[in-house]
């Protein structure tokens, strides 16, 4: 039902405008723990993989919204053989917050792992090669910090914030020497150490999905440290906090910070939110808001949108760079070259469950919405081998075909359950589909035999973020043995689609969410009360002259009524159109009374053409408005031509969320 803009291009969302701004989040997908420095006219952006490798990714950018892969610093890690799956597993462990720093020509990431101790990887540039080498000690969610007088320092801790001296091996000159322990509440953590006119300033979140940022500074590196919190708001996801990131200066001497939201199953996305100095503290967000769409950073530099790649053909002899193997793979047991044009996974480890299976392939699940599709042959599969795609987390559902002594079927798995099997028959090549809506946290799965008509099979895949694993949600292209190994299945390709083109242009008749505006001013969401359509915001909390504005919705050739979704209140809801705030293009006397929690009302409107900016503004004539839940969207689908037709529509849409439509 989350039908927004798509296209023919397989690539993940963008999060330019192409009008000379930029829309949260700025990557929408799976990675937290940012820190992000600039070299020259480039920045570069690290985050955690945990136990997914190639791991410890480096991106790079020319304006701090249009982002490319620059390398994987980690290839495989080798320090336990539980990375391997052997014995065990690193779910909830492995790499994290990972710090860079770039010092006297090279590139430093320093990260820590809870059971094998510290890291750093070193590198000429970004594209690498990586050294890594192991430290002789651990530091807990460290900042790497080189002063002006040569001297090296790591922020750490988890409460308790320490600065430690150390070598240029990162080795510890002196004793930890705890500078900041009068928490607001448990959590600190996510150190980043910057000196900026005098001062050090240690950049920390408290940490949780409600997590919130906060400021450390002091004249001296060892204190005393006065706090202030420069970020408490959940953006557009109720009760989602945005927190812990980096601090970065443009070449024009702006300042910005890109810190991560939890978003549940797609996971932890950066978001990249302006920075205003106010007495000496960098104030994060507009207003001590989060911001969804503003102006985009004046780095000098002209850069073109890119977005991140999400489809392979197996074509070019290595895997994109968007892949990571579920742990380290047996790479005696995948192949580019042994079919060419396919991905050729052979089973080498029994495993009782997917998430003990080697050689799984993964890459992130893109919001709002993700659907990935892969043609598959099962010719060579052996009794009790089960391949197919999947939606990884915990818990996990997959569709795929699994082999019998004389037949083959396919399944579909949630939670480790057979939910559903099909004969497959005489056929060799099938097409598997999953899609994914990132907003209420669901997946569906398909099969096809023609790549064109998809089959639904099984039932729901409600993703989590289950702290067991500590990631987002991802696609997985895999092949299981339940029995023995050496049956082996060609991918022939993975194309995954999400919504195209600038993020906060929609089209009068498609679907769009209340927390997708633009700007909010004094109202905010809320989890919806509407249960029957999980993952929903409301907008509420609201006082006279609150409003919400949409930037750019395409009215195409016209519409005639707007279809409003609300719960009962008291006063009007006055939308406007572009910048004129005196005329209304539209007023609605909200319900007082409803004979349900939500329904769908119909108004007339002025036919507008093309483009238009619009402003929901609400009022009370003087009174307070009761509080009530709102959610506007617009519903694509087949225009009604004639005049009779509207009722008929109109009745179609009222069986959706509360909503705004435009018919």
């Amino acid at each position: 039902m989350f039908l927004l803009l798509t296209g023919t291009s397989l690539r993940a969302q963008q999060s330019d405008n192409e009008d000379g701004t930029y829309t949260n989040p700025v990557i929408w997908a799976d990675f937290p723990d940012n820190d992000v420095i600039r070299v020259g006219d480039t920045y570069y952006m690290v985050t955690t993989t945990m136990y997914f490798f190639p791991g410890v990714p480096v991106l790079k950018s020319k304006d701090l919204v249009n982002w490319e892969y620059a390398s994987n610093a980690v290839q495989q890690f080798k320090q336990h053989p539980f990375y391997d799956l052997n014995g065990g597993s690193r779910y909830g462990k492995g790499q994290w917050a990972s710090s860079i720093r770039y010092h006297n020509g090279k590139f430093h990431i320093l990260f820590l792992t809870l059971d094998e101790g510290g890291f750093l990887c070193t590198a000429a540039k970004a594209e690498g090669p990586w050294e890594i080498r192991k430290l002789v000690r651990p530091y807990y969610d460290a900042g790497l910090f080189f002063d002006d007088d040569g001297r090296i320092y790591i922020a750490h801790g988890y409460s308790r914030i320490s600065v430690t001296e150390v070598d240029s091996t990162l080795a510890p000159i002196g004793k930890d020497s705890v500078v900041f322990d009068k928490v607001q509440r448990p959590g600190l953590e996510g150190a980043h150490v910057y000196k900026i006119n005098g001062y050090y300033y240690i950049y920390a979140t408290y940490g949780g999905g409600d997590g919130y940022q906060s400021c450390l500074r002091s004249k001296n590196i060892y204190g005393p440290y006065e706090e202030k919190i420069v970020l408490r708001d959940d953006m557009n996801l109720h009760g989602k906090g945005v927190h812990q990131g980096a601090l970065v200066e443009t070449q024009k001497g702006e300042w910005w910070s890109i810190i991560f939201q939890d978003r549940v199953g797609v996971g932890r996305v950066p978001t990249l939110q302006p920075v205003q100095w106010v007495d000496g503290w960098p104030i994060v967000g507009k207003d001590g808001r989060a911001v969804v769409t503003h102006t985009k950073p004046n780095t000098g530099v002209s850069a073109p949108v890119r977005v991140l790649p999400s489809s392979d053909e197996f074509n070019d002899g290595r895997l994109g760079m968007q892949w990571a193997w579920n742990h380290n793979p047996n790479d005696s047991a995948w192949s580019l070259a042994a079919r060419k044009g396919y991905l050729r996974l052979t089973t080498s480890n029994i495993a009782a469950d997917l998430p003990q299976a080697r050689n799984s392939l993964t890459q992130r699940i893109f919001g709002p919405f993700s659907d990935a599709t892969t043609e598959l042959d099962v010719s060579r599969m052996q009794a009790g081998d089960i391949a197919g795609l999947a939606v990884l987390q915990l818990p996990h559902a997959l569709v795929g075909v699994k082999a019998g002594e004389r037949s083959k079927f396919i399944i579909m798995k949630n939670a480790g359950k057979t939910i559903d099997s099909v004969a497959l028959g005489k056929r060799q090549v099938i097409f598997l589909k999953a899609s994914v809506n990132t907003v209420s946290n669901q997946a569906h799965f398909y099969y096809s035999f023609d790549n064109r008509s998809f089959i639904p099979i099984g039932d729901t895949l409600n993703m989590q973020f289950n702290l067991k694993m500590f990631t987002g949600n991802r696609f997985t292209l895999f092949n299981q043995a339940t029995q023995k190994t050496g049956g082996y299945v060609d991918f022939n390709w993975f194309r995954m689609n999400t919504r195209q083109g600038p993020p906060n242009l929609f089209k009068a008749s498609s679907l769009v969410q209340a927390e997708m505006y633009d700007e909010i001013y004094l109202a905010r969401v809320k989890a919806s009360a509407d249960t029957s359509h999980p993952g929903e915001q409301d907008i509420g909390h609201l006082t006279d002259g609150a409003w919400i504005r949409f930037n750019r919705v395409d009215f195409e050739h016209g519409y005639k009524y707007l279809l409003l979704r609300v719960s009962p209140g008291q006063g009007h809801i006055d939308v406007y159109a572009d910048k004129d705030s005196s005329h209304p293009y539209v007023s609605v006397t909200l319900p007082a009374t409803l004979s349900k929690a939500y329904t769908t009302i119909r108004i007339p409107v002025k036919q507008l053409t093309g483009t238009h900016q619009l402003t929901f503004k609400f009022r009370s004539n003087g009174g307070a408005i009761a509080r009530f839940e709102l959610v506007f969207f617009y519903q694509r689908y087949a225009r009604c031509g004639e005049r009779g037709a509207h009722s008929c529509c109109y009745r179609a849409m009222t069986r959706h969320m509360e909503s705004i439509l435009f018919i």
